[in-house]
């Protein structure tokens, strides 16, 4: 984008005249600054500010720092200034889009659904295995070893 779209796209209906009053600098710089293709990184900013816009996104859109340079910047601060639907949005963003689908219970009564609220825990419908004949255990699963000495037995040594 050009300079020249980029100011109108900031501005809008408004006039040079009225744009350059509220920035504080002449409407002559402004539009000398147009003529040469660019806008000084400090026009840029009193732009940016005077209308509303982060300094940061008018520096990106007009080439004077990259995307990738702002990384980690201000996260903090900007997750400070989210509200939680633009957080809650951002989430679901980075969410599964499947994952609502994969975990609902599709009318099955004995799986909690990702959408309903809090359960009572019924106690009636756990069931007790009474009958463990099935169950084999695995041999060696304990260790039946004699215990190591520890500091302060009668056998302890210091290994060296």
């Amino acid at each position: 984008m050009d300079v020249k779209q980029w100011l109108q796209n900031l501005i809008g209906t408004d006039s040079m005249r009225s744009a350059s009053a509220k920035v504080g600098y002449a409407q002559t710089t402004i539009q000398r600054q147009m003529e040469k293709g660019s806008l000084s990184p400090e026009m840029v900013i009193a732009l940016c500010r005077s209308y509303g816009r982060s300094p940061i996104t008018g520096l990106i859109e007009n080439g004077y720092i990259h995307e990738h340079e702002t990384d980690g910047i201000g996260i903090e601060y900007a997750l400070r200034k989210a509200t939680n639907q633009q957080i809650l949005d951002e989430i679901l963003k980075r969410s599964d889009p499947e994952a609502r689908l994969l975990f609902t219970n599709d009318a099955d009564p004995n799986v909690i659904d990702l959408a309903e609220g809090p359960v009572e825990f019924n106690p009636a419908s756990v069931t007790h295995i009474d009958d463990l004949s099935h169950v084999r255990g695995s041999r060696y699963a304990a260790d039946r070893r004699m215990r190591e000495p520890q500091e302060g037995d009668d056998d302890y040594g210091s290994g060296a």
